[in-house]
């Protein structure tokens, strides 16, 4: 049986790839309809992008879950899109704790992004965090994670993102990025339309050249 943790070969080799890393809050907050509104919304945008025949052999999807302390997961090492089954996240941790998870997250895409380029390329990858409450871990790791993050950013190297959701904290979220704008506020119901938007983003990013200047799609909520 396969160990869904572990990376997948690149698919189409020869060609620029994406890598897409979702690093996704299971913390008991999320129980109910929070968790079953994101399980759709991944698994919407997994069905959006195995319908562009190109997107789904160039952007690989890998998928880091938190909450406990300790217990964050590999829910799933990167892969094609063509390649994903369906999402079934379970929101049962008690606390939140994210910067094993983020950890994980920015050395797996290190890694997936050295083994792109020695093949066909790759495009600026993304690591995607979305949660809806206050961080526990202690402040001084949640900066170095931070400082991961922010040289990558600042190398080119990385494009972050951040959904928070209800009662998430803003202050925590700017100690891991140098692009606040980034952070996007939101509620659970917009899940789906964000994720919609993840793949029209990538789309938009794949369709020029690596390294050129894009312009993503506008973001915007309809409730």
């Amino acid at each position: 049986m396969e160990n869904r943790i572990v990376d997948r070969p690149i698919r189409e080799a020869s060609e620029a790839h994406v890598a897409l890393s979702l690093v996704l809050d299971v913390s008991g907050s999320m129980h109910g309809a929070a968790i079953d509104a994101l399980n759709n919304a991944v698994n919407g945008m997994i069905a959006q992008m195995k319908g562009d025949d190109r997107l789904k052999n160039i952007v690989d999807l890998a998928i880091f879950t938190f909450g406990t302390y300790g217990q964050s997961k590999v829910y799933q090492g990167f892969r094609a899109i063509a390649d994903c089954e369906a999402v079934l996240l379970e929101a049962k941790d008690v606390n939140t704790y994210v910067v094993d998870a983020l950890n994980r997250s920015t050395d797996f895409t290190k890694n997936r992004c050295a083994a792109y380029d020695r093949a066909g390329g790759s495009y600026k990858p993304w690591i995607v965090l979305i949660t809806d409450g206050e961080f526990h871990d202690d402040e001084a790791e949640l900066n170095a994670v931070g400082a991961k993050i922010k040289e990558r950013e600042a190398q080119g190297k990385l494009q972050f993102f951040a959904l928070g959701v209800d009662g998430y904290v803003k202050a925590q979220i700017e100690k891991l990025t140098n692009n606040p704008g980034n952070i996007i506020d939101a509620k659970h119901a917009h899940f789906g339309e964000f994720f919609t938007w993840i793949g029209k983003s990538l789309k938009a990013v794949s369709s020029k050249e690596v390294g050129a200047s894009v312009s993503l799609p506008p973001l915007q909520f309809s409730v």
